[in-house]
C-alpha cells in the first residue's frame, strides 16, 4: 500500500476563508485591511479579518470596537453566509477531483486521503499538494494551506506550522501563507516535539495551564510524561495525550454526510386533537429530538419540515371537499421553510415548525398526526458562531444538557413545554413514548 510509504494524509485549510471569500468576490479589496464579522457600530466580534488586518493587530473573536480603534480605515463587512458556503461547497467539489476519500471538517478545512491516488504524481505528496493548491486558486481565487502526514493530528498540526513558516519568510508582510508542510513518514514525533503542547488539536487554554503547572510545556515532555500521570490528571483524554504527543493518531477519515437527506421524528395521537398548546409541545418535544439527532453527528439543517394529517373526513386544504380518489385518512399535508442561517437547535427548529403548523391548520380541526424534520443537511460550521455570541451560549446549554441526560436520562432537564405531554405518554430514561415515531435519514 502507499501509506507504508508515504504519508498520505492531506489537511487543507483555506487562508483566512471569509475574508478571502469577499476578496475574491470583490478583487477592489485587494490590499486593503478587510474584517469580517460587522460593522464597526455592531455589538459583536470579529469573524475573520484578513492579512492586511491582522499585521495591524486585528483578530479572530476581537471585539469589533477594539477592532475599529485598532484599524479605523479598514473595510468592515458584516459578511454572506451563502456565499461562503457556496465557495465551501465547491471547494470540496475541487478536492473529491483528486480523492473519493474527503472529510469536511468545516466551512474552509478538509482532510483528504491520497492513498490510492498517489500514483498520478509519481509517489510525491509535494506534487499532488501543488495541484489542489492551482485548482482551488484558478477557481477560487483563495490560497489554501496544506500540511501532510500520515495521521489527521499531525496533518492539522503540519498545516498549522505551515502558516508560521510562511509568516516568517514573508517577513511580516500582508501575503496570506500559502502553506506547505510534509511530515515524512517515522518523522511524527520529532516534528511534534519541540512544539508547544498548545499546538495539539484539542489542547486548549485550560488543559495548557494545567500541563504547564505540572512542568510539561512541549509536545517532548508531554510524550514523557507518565501514562499514570495523565490517566490520573485527566482521566481517559489521558491515553489522547500520550498517544498524540508521540505522533499516534487516526488516519481514517469519516463519511461526509453526502447521504444525509433528512432527519425527521413524527407521532400519531391515540385521540385526534386540536387542542394548540398540547400540539405545540409535542412540535418542541420532536424538534429536541431532531436537533439532538443533529447534534449527536455534529451537523446543522438550513430547512425546517413539518407534516400533518388531519381526522378522517377532513377537507383537503383549498377544497370543499376532499377529491373522490383520495383516501382522507392518509392525507399528509407537508410544508417546509428555509431559515436564514443552517442551525441544530431545537429553539429554532420549534419556532419555525410552529409557524409552519399554524399555516397548514384549519383552526379547530382535529388533528391525527403531526411531524417535525429539517433537510439541507451539512457539517456544523463553528465559525459562523462568531457573528451571532448569543448563538454560541445557545449552543453550549444544549450540548451540556445532552451530555446531563446521557447520563441520568431525559427527564433530569427538560423544558417547561413538554410537561402538558406527561398526563398522555408513558415515558422511560429516554423520553416519551411516541405513538407509530418515524425516523428518515
Amino acid at each position: 500500500m502507499d501509506s507504508d510509504k508515504y504519508p498520505t494524509i492531506f489537511h487543507i485549510d483555506n487562508d483566512a476563508f471569509f475574508a478571502s471569500v469577499e476578496e475574491a468576490l470583490h478583487p477592489e479589496l485587494r490590499g486593503k485591511a478587510v474584517i469580517v464579522g460587522g460593522l464597526p457600530n455592531d455589538r459583536g466580534v470579529v469573524a475573520c479579518p484578513n492579512y492586511e488586518a491582522r499585521k495591524l493587530g486585528v483578530k479572530t473573536a476581537m471585539p469589533l470596537s477594539k477592532a475599529y480603534k485598532i484599524a479605523p480605515n479598514a473595510v468592515y463587512l458584516r459578511g454572506d453566509y451563502k456565499n461562503y458556503e457556496k465557495f465551501s461547497r465547491r471547494f470540496l467539489e475541487i478536492l473529491h477531483n483528486f480523492s473519493p476519500a474527503v472529510q469536511a471538517v468545516s466551512l474552509d478545512e478538509a482532510f483528504l486521503d491520497a492513498n490510492g491516488c498517489l500514483h498520478f504524481w509519481n509517489y510525491q505528496p509535494r506534487n499532488l499538494a501543488m495541484a489542489i493548491k492551482r485548482a482551488i486558486w484558478e477557481e477560487l481565487k483563495i490560497t489554501v494551506s496544506i500540511g501532510i502526514a500520515s495521521n489527521k493530528i499531525c496533518a492539522k498540526v503540519a498545516s498549522d506550522h505551515s502558516k508560521k513558516i510562511a509568516r516568517e519568510s514573508n517577513q511580516g508582510s500582508a501575503l496570506p501563507p500559502n502553506g506547505l508542510f510534509v511530515v515524512p513518514l517515522g518523522g511524527e514525533k520529532e516534528f511534534l516535539a519541540p512544539l508547544p503542547v498548545s499546538a495539539i488539536p484539542g489542547i486548549g487554554k485550560r488543559t495548557s495551564e494545567t500541563l504547564e503547572a505540572l512542568g510539561i510545556n512541549t509536545v517532548r515532555e508531554l510524550s514523557n510524561t507518565s501514562i499514570d500521570l495523565l490517566k490520573k490528571v485527566f482521566g481517559v483524554v489521558g491515553f489522547y495525550l500520550r498517544d498524540a504527543s508521540n505522533g499516534v493518531g487516526d488516519n481514517e477519515l469519516l463519511d461526509d454526510d453526502h447521504d444525509t437527506k433528512s432527519v425527521s421524528r413524527s407521532t400519531t395521537f391515540d385521540e385526534d386533537t386540536n387542542d394548540e398548546e398540547f400540539i405545540s409541545s409535542v412540535i418542541f418535544y420532536l424538534s429536541e429530538k431532531v436537533a439532538s439527532a443533529l447534534r449527536v453527528d455534529g451537523l446543522t439543517a438550513s430547512t425546517v419540515v413539518v407534516k400533518l394529517r388531519y381526522s378522517d373526513g377532513a377537507p383537503l386544504l383549498g377544497y370543499r371537499t376532499a377529491s373522490p380518489r383520495a383516501d382522507r385518512r392518509f392525507v399528509t399535508y407537508q410544508k417546509n421553510f428555509t431559515l436564514n442561517e443552517p442551525t441544530n437547535s431545537e429553539f429554532e427548529i420549534s419556532k419555525a415548525a410552529m409557524t409552519l403548523f399554524r399555516s397548514l391548520w384549519l383552526n379547530g380541526m382535529k388533528v391525527r398526526l403531526i411531524g417535525v424534520g429539517v433537510s439541507n443537511i451539512r457539517r456544523e460550521c463553528s465559525q459562523l458562531d462568531l457573528f451571532i455570541s448569543s448563538q454560541i451560549k445557545s449552543i453550549n446549554l444544549l450540548e451540556g444538557i445532552d451530555r446531563i441526560r446521557g447520563k441520568f436520562g431525559y427527564h433530569s432537564v427538560y423544558f417547561g413545554i413538554i410537561e402538558r405531554m406527561e398526563t398522555k405518554y408513558a415515558s422511560d430514561p429516554r423520553g416519551f413514548k411516541l405513538h407509530t415515531p418515524s425516523l428518515s435519514r
